[in-house]
């Protein structure tokens, strides 16, 4: 598919994203509204240990230096939630790039409510073309995934940080048995996700981009994916309404339902991981 086919295929998945995670809740899937994040819920010792979707937001946290950042780039940054959470914990701009213009119109409002609008921006703009500025970090959670070109994406982004500046990606990343397997397919079909890049090979790409990787946590462990039984009923259930369902745009819904309960069942096979790799520029000469 072109780039520009991809890219407005993906900001529609990412608009219906919006509409679905207003009820997702409901149905005990995925993130809400009222965090502005659709991240995988984490195992989160604040919470007693209950799955929580900002759960990735303390361990960023951890990971990057915030107090020292002037500038901040969300490549993929959905309704702003993660900036929004990393703003309350230092004193950084922050610059948020989605294709969706239904997530930038509900940041852009959540901005305005909650009196962030100075140092948070929200632009509806790919992360193949960021800004022509420099940033201090660069924060990916979940989106580099849906890029058709990961490598040029990240390329794209390094470009853009400072020396010495710090890239943290946060993705699902398959294990070399998870190649050709019929849920690697579905859930990369229901998610829109062209390439899925393993961790050794991010590890290289970050490497000739000219970044060091310092950090790397796997999270597989933190994820609470439903027994297979369960799993196996959802995807009846989800079977049955896609016979049932008249539209299109609903049937879209359910195919990313079914990509997410396939993504379940490699974790629960061992054969899918979460990763978060955060990685530094290193000074050129």
């Amino acid at each position: 598919m072109p780039a520009g086919e991809q890219e407005g295929a993906t900001g529609a998945y990412y608009d219906g994203l919006a509409i679905w995670t207003g009820v997702a809740r409901r149905l005990g899937y995925g993130g809400g509204r009222s965090e502005r994040t659709v991240h995988r819920a984490l195992a989160d010792p604040t919470a007693g240990g209950h799955p929580t979707v900002t759960r990735i937001h303390d361990l960023l946290a951890e990971a990057l230096p915030l107090e020292g950042l002037g500038h901040v780039l969300d490549a993929g940054c959905g309704m702003g939630g993660t900036m929004m959470a990393l703003a309350t914990r230092c004193s950084a701009r922050f610059t948020g790039l989605t294709l969706s213009p239904r997530q930038t119109e509900i940041g852009r409002l959540a901005l305005a409510r909650l009196r962030l609008a100075d140092r948070i921006e929200i632009r509806t703009q790919s992360y193949d073309e960021p800004p022509a500025a420099r940033f201090d970090a660069v924060v990916a959670i979940e989106s580099l995934a849906h890029s058709d070109g990961p490598k040029a994406s990240l390329r794209a982004l390094a470009a853009r940080l400072a020396p010495g500046g710090w890239i943290a990606i946060v993705d699902d990343m398959p294990l070399p048995a998870a190649r050709g397997t019929g849920d690697l397919a579905l859930f990369q079909q229901g998610w829109r996700l062209p390439v899925l890049l393993s961790v050794a090979e991010w590890v290289t790409a970050l490497r000739e981009c000219g970044c060091e990787v310092v950090v790397d946590r796997d999270l597989s462990a933190d994820l609470r994916p439903r027994s297979l039984a369960r799993i196996a009923t959802l995807e009846r259930v989800n079977a049955w309404l896609r016979h049932v369902t008249p539209t299109a745009a609903v049937r879209r819904l359910l195919d990313s339902y079914r990509g997410g309960l396939a993504l379940e069942r490699l974790y629960r096979r061992g054969l899918m991981s979460y990763r978060l790799l955060v990685a530094r520029r290193l000074p050129v000469g």
